[in-house]
């Protein structure tokens, strides 16, 4: 073959190639914007996308409200959208960051692992969409402006942040008497920071970004428990992308699985060690039982997915066999 009928050949080639890519757009939420960790995640995920025929364009949102309407009314083919905001779209995905349901990192890369399996394709779609995969944005504290709140029961009357767009959250500030105060991730901050709310529950991962030192000053702190984990969670309109793209989406995201990890940990350990408070071990059986209680009454309720209850206490019987509920048929 020539030199002019072999180039002729590679750049019909490349024709073909170029044309079998297909142009999509995702709306990334980072809270640091197009500076942010997630979005400089999302960039590596970009070119991986390329080898699975999708030409993405990234679009950065600080404000995680209008990122996700965005894509609800079609303005993006995908979404990067916490747990939280992604649950009107998959109520089983949604459903990761139930209370106290995954009790350290260790049980969380199970998790991650066993939801990006092909063998759990089916639960990660539901109508129009598809959850591609999640990330890990830590474990969620307790931030107190007032260290002396050393129990539950001193959680009534005080006032706490709430995100409106979840119902657990309130039904569960209400159960210990408190106050729930309607927020959301562009307003909560400040309003802790500000001394309009009590209490927040937020990652580890918040700390530095959204200034919360302001909030605890002097005599905050954040018992050394935590209340569930967050995610980021990545959601398509599954019809916009190729076959088994969601399923090389989810592969792919499970294999950063340690680097975004050590990202979170890297935040984690910015908090001034002063702020946290031990809880003793004496008590921390009672906050489980707490906590399981809760769950086993949002799952009966609806506003957990059982099958995601399910799995997430298999996770844990196999990470601790030993558990008092690994003998229970209660979730």
């Amino acid at each position: 073959m020539g030199l002019l009928s072999t180039c002729l050949v590679w750049a019909s080639e490349t024709e073909q190639t170029n044309t079998s890519m297909v142009d999509r757009t995702i709306c990334v939420w980072d809270l640091m914007g197009a500076n942010g960790d997630n979005f400089s995640l999302m960039k590596d995920y970009r070119i991986a996308a390329r080898e699975w025929g999708v030409n993405i364009k990234l679009k950065a949102y600080s404000d995680e409200k209008i990122a996700t309407e965005d894509f609800r009314v079609g303005q993006c083919d995908a979404a990067v959208i916490t747990g939280l905001r992604a649950k009107p779209f998959n109520t089983f995905a949604g459903s990761l960051e139930s209370i106290g349901s995954i009790p350290s990192y260790k049980h969380l890369k199970v998790v991650v692992a066993a939801i990006s399996s092909p063998k759990a394709a089916n639960l990660m779609k539901q109508g129009d969409y598809e959850v591609g995969g999640v990330m890990p944005l830590g474990s969620a504290y307790l931030f107190l402006r007032d260290r002396s709140i050393d129990e539950v029961g001193k959680l009534a009357g005080k006032k706490i942040a709430v995100f409106d767009y979840d119902k657990s959250q309130s039904q569960l500030v209400h159960g210990v008497g408190a106050q729930a105060i309607p927020s959301d991730i562009s307003n909560f901050a400040a309003k802790f920071n500000n001394g309009v709310v009590d209490v927040i529950a937020a990652p580890a991962t918040a700390y530095r970004p959204l200034e919360l030192y302001r909030g605890l000053g002097q005599n905050g702190g954040i018992p050394d428990f935590l209340v569930a984990q967050v995610f980021l969670q990545v959601v398509l309109r599954h019809e916009r992308f190729p076959e088994g793209f969601g399923q090389k989406s989810r592969s792919y995201l499970s294999s950063q699985f340690d680097r975004v990890l050590a990202i979170v940990q890297r935040y984690e350990k910015d908090i001034d060690p002063k702020y946290w408070m031990h809880i003793p071990d004496e008590d921390r059986p009672r906050y489980v039982a707490l906590m399981r209680q809760a769950r086993i009454d949002l799952t009966n309720n609806g506003t957990y997915d059982k099958r995601m209850m399910s799995l997430l206490k298999k996770v844990r019987c196999q990470v601790e066999p030993t558990n008092s509920e690994c003998s229970d048929n209660l979730e």
